[in-house]
């Protein structure tokens, strides 16, 4: 008896030790605390790779990710400071990262750069409370190369893409992402170093790869354009603004406030399918 005893007894610890009830209870929660300001995160010593991060006061439960990707020979402590997305995330509620490219992003199909830009997001989801169907890639200059090539080839990671003052990803390469994929371009019109005709050529690559309609809704600006094309495939679509007079920068002041809006308005409106 006393043996039996003992069997029944390991076999009911093996069970318990198997059931979801046992599993849900040793599982680590993810945490909504804020990070108090922006904060570096470093892969080190696996890698000397890193990322800022900020996570604003307020969140309620599992909030939109965004990466804001910064242009060659910059930093993501510029990035942070040139877009202004730390204040539009404390407003909207979303958590912001800037992952640092060593001064340069790889371009090219299959690039490394990708599956770095992977792990920030898992290594954010890991700690804080991330919705992995709302992350989201922003990028300018470089970066904006860089976040279409996160959207050619990630598509089933983030749910869209959008990009300031960048050129097409067929540069580098070409571009088949997975799925169609909603993208929102930003150009300046008086960019001297990526022209706006790059800009629209990049535009209408977008449009002609989500099978979207090739007459856009059109609304009427005084600094520029503004133009949404949809009609596309899987219901994404392509977003287009230009900024006369601005050059190869991001915009500041009424103009840097219309674009955080319109990006993300159009980046938060898509989930991953």
């Amino acid at each position: 008896m006393p043996r039996l005893l003992l069997s029944l007894a390991l076999v009911a610890g093996a069970l318990a030790a198997t059931s979801p009830t046992a599993t849900a209870t040793t599982a680590t929660a993810c945490s909504l605390a804020p990070t108090g300001g922006t904060v570096t995160r470093s892969f080190f010593p696996t890698s000397a790779r890193s990322y800022n991060l900020r996570v604003p006061a307020g969140l309620t439960g599992n909030a939109p990710l965004l990466l804001s990707l910064h242009g060659l020979g910059s930093a993501p402590f510029f990035q942070e400071q040139a877009t202004g997305w730390s204040q539009t995330a404390d407003a909207e509620k979303f958590i912001v990262a800037y992952p640092a490219g060593d001064l340069n992003w790889n371009l090219a199909v299959g690039s490394p750069d990708v599956r770095f830009l992977r792990d920030v997001i898992d290594r954010i989801a890991a700690e804080h409370c991330v919705d992995r169907s709302r992350v989201y890639v922003e990028g300018g200059s470089l970066g904006s190369w860089m976040s279409q090539r996160a959207a050619c080839d990630a598509a089933g990671t983030f749910a869209a893409a959008a990009g300031f003052m960048g050129g097409s990803p067929n540069t580098f390469g070409g571009c088949g992402p997975t799925r169609p994929i909603a993208v929102a371009l930003f150009h300046g019109e008086s960019d001297p170093l990526i022209s706006i005709a790059e800009g629209r050529r990049t535009r209408d690559e977008w449009v002609a790869r989500n099978k979207c309609s090739p007459v856009p809704v059109t609304e009427p600006v005084a600094d520029g354009t503004a133009s949404t094309y949809r009609g596309c495939a899987a219901g994404v679509a392509v977003s287009w603004r230009s900024y006369k007079g601005l050059g190869h920068a991001y915009p500041t002041g009424a103009a840097g406030s219309d674009f955080r809006e319109r990006a993300w308005r159009f980046l938060s409106a898509h989930r991953l399918p």
